[in-house]
Parts: C-alpha cells; sequence; structure tokens
C-alpha cells in the first residue's frame, strides 16, 4: 500500500507540467492524504498532538511576547521614529523606506514568521506599499538565534560555535539577498520627507495591550494550524517511506552515488519543515562543514511550513507570494555560500571555542532585554531626528 500512495504522488508532481487547471493536482493530493490517515490513524493522530505540543509549548512561548511588543510599539508610533533614522541606509542598501530596518531588527530578534507579520501589519496600515513590503520581506524574513545557535547549532550539530557561523551566515545572507533583489523587484516605496507627529495622543494602555494580545493569539492560531498539518503530513510521508524511494530511485535509476542520492533526498525531506529538516541534516553522513553548508540553506529557505505560515499573513497585502518564495530559495543559496567563505578563510573554526561559548548561558529573557534596549535607544536617536527636522 506504502508504494501505491508513494507512485500517486510522485506521478502526481511528475505530470505537473501537463496539468492545465493546477485544481486537479491539488485534489489529487489532498485525497491521498485523506486516504493515507485512514489507512495510518495512529500515525496521523501522534504526529497531530507532537505538533500540538510543539506548537503549545515551544512556538507559543517563544513569539507571544515578540508579537504583543511589537503591537503596543506599533501603536506608540515606535516604528516611525526608526524608520526616519534608518531610511538613508535602508534606501541606499535595499532601495525601501526606513521602515525595512524596523522589520530587520525585529525579525533578527523574534525569527520566523514576525517578519511576514509585520511587513503585514505596516502594508494594512499604509505606512508602505505591497510592492516595498516585498522587497522588504527578501530580507527581513529570518529566523532567530535561539533557534540557530541554541536548538541547532547547540542541540542538533553539538557545536555553539557551528551555531554562530550559521546565524552569522544567515544574516548575511539576508542582507545580500535584499541587495541583489533589488534590481529584480522594481516598485514606488514610501519614502516622504514629511513631518512626523511623535505624540500619540491618548491612548488606552488597556486598549492597547488587548489589541496586542488579540491580534497576537489570532496569528498563533494560524501558525499552529499550519505546524500541525505539516507534522501530520511528515509522519504520513515517513510512513509510506516516501524520501526512501526517492533515494531508490536516483541511485538504482538515475545512477547516482549513494552519498549524492542522500543529500538529495534529505533536500526534498528537510524542504518541508525547518526544526526536522535540520535533525535530519544533523544526522547525515556527510563532513561537518558540509552540514553546515546544508543547514544554512534550509534555514534561509524555511521550508514549505514557514512558507505557509507567511502566506496566511500577507495574503491580505497582494504582496507576491511566487516571488516571496523565489527569494527563500535565493536567500538559501546566498546563505550556503557565505557559511562556506566563512568556513574557507577559517574567520571562526568549528573546532575551537565550543567549551567557552556552551558555558555561555543561552537565555530567551536576554533575546527579549537586549531587542528593548536596541529598540530604546533607535527611539530615542530617531525622536532626537525628527525633533531636529521639525526645527527647521
Amino acid at each position: 500500500m506504502k508504494y501505491i500512495f508513494s507512485t500517486v504522488i510522485i506521478m502526481s508532481f511528475l505530470l505537473l507540467p501537463f496539468y492545465k487547471n493546477k485544481k486537479y493536482l491539488l485534489v489529487t493530493l489532498l485525497l491521498t492524504v485523506v486516504a493515507m490517515m485512514i489507512a495510518y490513524p495512529g500515525a496521523s493522530f501522534s504526529a497531530a498532538k507532537e505538533g500540538m505540543n510543539l506548537w503549545l509549548f515551544v512556538v507559543i512561548p517563544s513569539l507571544i511576547p515578540f508579537f504583543i511588543i511589537n503591537d503596543m510599539l506599533i501603536s506608540l508610533r515606535v516604528p516611525d521614529n526608526i524608520a526616519r533614522l534608518f531610511s538613508p541606509v535602508a534606501k541606499f542598501l535595499f532601495n525601501t523606506s526606513g521602515y525595512g530596518a524596523y522589520v530587520f531588527i525585529m525579525s533578527i530578534f523574534s525569527g520566523y514568521p514576525a517578519g511576514a507579520r509585520i511587513t503585514s501589519q505596516l502594508v494594512e496600515n499604509k505606512k508602505i506599499t505591497s510592492k516595498e513590503g516585498l522587497k522588504i520581506l527578501t530580507f527581513s524574513s529570518t529566523s532567530g538565534p535561539l533557534f540557530i545557535i541554541g536548538a541547532v547549532g547547540s542541540g542538533m550539530l553539538k557545536s555553539t560555535i557551528g551555531g554562530y557561523i550559521l546565524f552569522i551566515s544567515h544574516i548575511l545572507g539576508a542582507v545580500l539577498n535584499g541587495i541583489v533583489l533589488r534590481f529584480f523587484f522594481p516598485g514606488d516605496i514610501n519614502i516622504k520627507d514629511e513631518k512626523v507627529n511623535n505624540s500619540c495622543g491618548t491612548i488606552s494602555l488597556g486598549n492597547m495591550l488587548s489589541k496586542g494580545i488579540l491580534n497576537t493569539l489570532i496569528t498563533c492560531g494560524f501558525i499552529g494550524g499550519y505546524i500541525v498539518l505539516f507534522s501530520v503530513i511528515i509522519a504520513l510521508l515517513n510512513q509510506i517511506e516516501f524520501f526512501k524511494t526517492i533515494h531508490t530511485f536516483l541511485t538504482v535509476f538515475l545512477m547516482l552515488p549513494s552519498e549524492t542520492s542522500d543529500i538529495i533526498s534529505s533536500l526534498l525531506e528537510t524542504s518541508i519543515e525547518i526544526s526536522n529538516g535540520c535533525m535530519i541534516i544533523s544526522d547525515l553522513s556527510v563532513s561537518f562543514e558540509m552540514k553546515l553548508i546544508l543547514s544554512s540553506f534550509i534555514i534561509a529557505f524555511s521550508g514549505f511550513s514557514i512558507i505557509g505560515q507567511a502566506a496566511s499573513l500577507i495574503y491580505k497585502t497582494k504582496i507576491s507570494l511566487r516571488k516571496y518564495f523565489l527569494s527563500k530559495i535565493n536567500h538559501g543559496i546566498l546563505s550556503s555560500i557565505v557559511c562556506y567563505l566563512i568556513l574557507r578563510t577559517n574567520l571562526l573554526s568549528v573546532n575551537s571555542g565550543d567549551k567557552m561559548l556552551n558555558s555561555i548561558a543561552f537565555q530567551p529573557v536576554l533575546i527579549v532585554e537586549l531587542l528593548l534596549i536596541v529598540l530604546l535607544l533607535l527611539n530615542i536617536m530617531g525622536t532626537f531626528i525628527d525633533n531636529i527636522h521639525l526645527k527647521k
């Protein structure tokens, strides 16, 4: 039975170019998933339960504080001050307004899918256009240090210095992605030399907090749905040994070396969900440097689960999902190249420094505190610049 399911899925994708109406492909895949859920109810239930646990005990605790703080900061017009402060730099590097800098800062601290959520809020509040929102997402849709350094580096790869290499590669890859794609994603940007009213008027702290919590819970609900769905899909694909079938096909029929087939099939498997993907890469029988390069790609690409979460957040903004998807592939390629160059130049050695770095407690509270300090300083500087601008 499992080979029948695998064959149906593979044939559906091979026949994709011949589908005049892609709806039939989606119907075929959905019916196949339903059939697999009926055939393997135990695996489906266990995977859904694991997805719920991941959402409740890992994702929600890590995202809710950042999302609520972001909503309150937007109500207090902090992004306006930071946008004015970074407007020249953002214009020069990415051809965006300074709001891109605010999204970038929040994204690198809080991780996926914060960049997509904040960008969609800015578009809906008419702070930026949808075209500028797409540009901002090219460099502001990033993972966070807790996941890259803590979970992947120290946890999965057993190397904190490797985690730092991944994080540096990830951020530099995002910046390069924004610089490169500014020439391919043209469009007007909302850079206005206007007076910014820093007085927020009468703001009720209770209303501001309630609004932030409500918006955050709705967003987390969307994220939870995608996590559970993709957890079930991954479990079902493993149940039918789908990726082993692909490995066999590449080795036997295409006569590729076993190691190459292993990497290709693993990349296909890792492209579904980022956490599971990084764990798979950490178990590959390849060099540690190759594990870092592959992990760098999949973290930047983010996986279809994260892309689906981002799609649910930006669907009202008219931001092109196809272009966003292509930008994530490009981000993955650039991050892998940066990681390779760091390893080649020995700027950071993966064979030294781990004991010292592992002794440092990498606590979530420190990340939140550092973020608040950075935003406070930037807000003060932005307000100071506004006051100078208003006096002219």
